[in-house]
């Protein structure tokens, strides 16, 4: 019996590794958002602006929704109904990529690993270069890859 609740533990581990080892990705380059923004992405995502709002009043990425760093675990333990009254939009799933960005990355990565312990079965993925590099990359029209 030791045997099989040992084995069963050992399952349960390794799935738990699995999951966590699919639900965090490579980070987000510019030409990665620049697709998504543009609908021409591989995959639904959502992403996630986690400056404060006079930050985002300055500029933000196109279709991007603003929940500061301070609201980012709460908001992601809200069911889908209040999460989408709150924010106006579907709260993502594990079929989607939840990106996050902020100013220069720092504050995105720890919105990263704030929701990783709140809903470990999102796919979880930073724009690390952020507003920064959106900004400076943005104006100069790079087409498409």
């Amino acid at each position: 019996m030791a045997h099989l609740v040992r084995a069963q533990s050992s399952a349960r581990l390794f799935t738990q590794l699995a999951r966590r080892a699919y639900s965090v990705k490579a980070d987000v380059s510019f030409d990665e958002l620049k697709q998504n923004i543009h609908g021409v992405g591989h995959r639904p995502y959502l992403l996630v602006d986690v400056r404060e709002p006079n930050e985002v009043a300055e500029g933000k990425v196109p279709t991007a929704v603003n929940i500061p760093l301070g609201s980012v675990a709460t908001a992601f333990a809200l069911p889908s109904n209040e999460f989408k009254a709150k924010y106006g939009v579907d709260r993502p799933s594990a079929d989607e990529d939840t990106i996050f960005y902020c100013r220069s990355g720092k504050r995105s990565q720890n919105a990263v690993d704030q929701v990783e312990k709140v809903d470990p079965s999102l796919v979880i993925r930073n724009y690390r270069g952020s507003w920064l590099n959106y900004s400076e990359n943005a104006l100069d029209n790079k087409p498409l890859k």
